[in-house]
């Protein structure tokens, strides 16, 4: 075999970018659709999960997510932040959605539903204040002013799904560092961030 079909060859195995990928469902390739969700489906459990405190739920929301993100994916601009980026969004979005609808519906108690509120206080204004606010360029430029320990720690909970144990595991740290890591990092981006769109909206 040449040098030449050795190089097609390869060519043929590398896996597709999720910007590629998103072109196709564009175009109503359902087969990349499936590779998105062989890559993002757990992701997206884990990102509702966390938003609306009951598995079924979340399991049931990411058929849903996918549902919806190939009727919307006309809408990503790739000028304005990766796939990966658009999609972590959009599966936070339609979680936040749906935890509102479950609590029209008083799907939680009392307690549990304060106890959520409480847990998810930090997420929802980041979400709200930021992520509708800022192109993924003007992300990335806010997570810079963080420390790496602060970066990493929020990168992998909010776009890897991950829990505190399993960042604490995976960065040979204390489940209690982690904690400060994360409340410390969500506060200084959430400043940076806003001063970001402040600073843009002025320009």
């Amino acid at each position: 075999m040449s040098a030449a079909s050795d190089d097609q060859g390869a060519a043929k195995q590398t896996p597709p970018t999720d910007e590629e990928l998103l072109a196709r469902v564009q175009k109503k390739d359902y087969d990349a659709v499936g590779v998105l969700f062989d890559r993002y489906a757990r992701l997206f459990v884990g990102i509702a999960y966390r938003i609306l405190s009951d598995r079924g739920e979340a399991e049931d929301l990411v058929q849903e997510i996918f549902l919806h993100l190939c009727q919307k994916s006309n809408t990503f601009d790739p000028e304005k932040g990766s796939a990966r980026t658009w999609m972590v969004q959009f599966a936070y979005r339609r979680s936040f959605d749906r935890r509102s609808y479950l609590t029209r519906r008083y799907f939680y108690g009392g307690t549990e539903i304060e106890r959520v509120k409480n847990t998810l206080q930090e997420v929802i204004g980041l979400e709200d204040q930021i992520s509708a606010r800022l192109t993924g360029e003007q992300l990335r430029a806010a997570f810079e002013e963080l420390n790496e320990k602060e970066s990493v720690t929020l990168r992998l909970f909010f776009f890897e799904g991950c829990e505190f144990r399993e960042i604490a595991e995976r960065l040979g740290d204390s489940l209690g560092n982690i904690r400060h890591y994360y409340y410390r990092g969500l506060e200084r981006l959430r400043r940076t961030a806003i001063a970001i769109a402040v600073r843009n909206h002025k320009t």
